[in-house]
This record gives structure tokens, sequence and C-alpha cells, in this order.
């Protein structure tokens, strides 16, 4: 057998030492390919040898991982992520709160609030740029509003 690589016809020392890495190659991938397929074979025999164990235990392991899902809680206050806890933002929060308290109940509608009447908002701006509490500006704000509440 006459090996042909860069040195000539004849091959040398490159040649023979690619082909000891191409066998050496070859014979690493029977290797695994054996290895491999006798380690599958024995999961799968085993796997069949145990199909209760093998059904129930993903439910079991899901059941118990979900379970932890009820200890979760929905924070709704963004003061609360936020804030640390001993803050002074939240300590003058709550006294603001224990001293001006509101009713915030869910059962209280906003109608409840004001008095009965008909009532509208109307945001002012100018066209230009205008200084709107200029004193002809308040004037026509005052007039709108007068012309309301007749």
């Amino acid at each position: 057998m006459v090996l042909r690589g860069p040195w000539g016809s004849r091959g040398g020392p490159g040649a023979a030492l690619a082909l000891l890495r191409a066998l050496r190659t070859r014979m690493l991938r029977q290797v695994l390919h054996r290895g491999l397929g006798t380690s599958f074979s024995r999961l799968g025999h085993f796997v069949a040898s145990h199909p209760v164990f093998f059904a129930s235990a993903p439910v079991l392991i899901s059941i118990l991982l979900g379970a932890s899902f009820s200890r979760y809680q929905v924070e709704e206050s963004v003061e609360h992520l936020l804030a640390p806890t001993h803050s002074l933002a939240k300590i003058e929060r709550n006294l603001v709160d224990s001293l001006f308290p509101v009713n915030r109940s869910k059962h209280r509608l906003y109608s409840d609030l004001q008095t009965p009447g008909r009532y509208g908002r109307v945001i002012i701006t100018s066209f230009r740029k205008a200084n709107m509490l200029d004193q002809h500006h308040t004037d026509l704000i005052l007039k709108i509003s007068r012309m309301g509440q007749k």
C-alpha cells in the first residue's frame, strides 16, 4: 500500500500520522457507540420492568412542585415592593393614614363621594406657548366655571 502525502508519492511521516489519527478516531467512535448502546439498552429494560414507578413519579413531582405555588401571594402595593421596610417614606405614610383615614371600601361607589348634581371636568390648554395663569386666561377660566354653575 502506497501512502500519498504532502512529501511525495511514497508518503512520509505526515501521512502515517494522519492514518493513525483516523484509525484512533474510528476506534473511539466504535467504543462510544457500543457503550452508549448498551447503557441505553439497560436503561430501557429497567424502565420497562418498573412501569408504575416511571408513570407515577413525574405526576408526584409535578404535584409537589405545583403545591409550592399556593404559598405565593400577589403583592398589590408597589410601595411595599420598592421601598425598604423601615424607610422614612413608609413611616410617614403610616402616620398620614392614621391621622387622616380614608374610606377605601370596595363597596363604596365613586358617585357616593360627590353631592347630587351634574359634574364635568374640563382640561384647558393653550394652543400657543402662553401662560395659563395670566390675568386674561384666568378670567376666561372663571367665566367658564360660572357658566357651568348656572
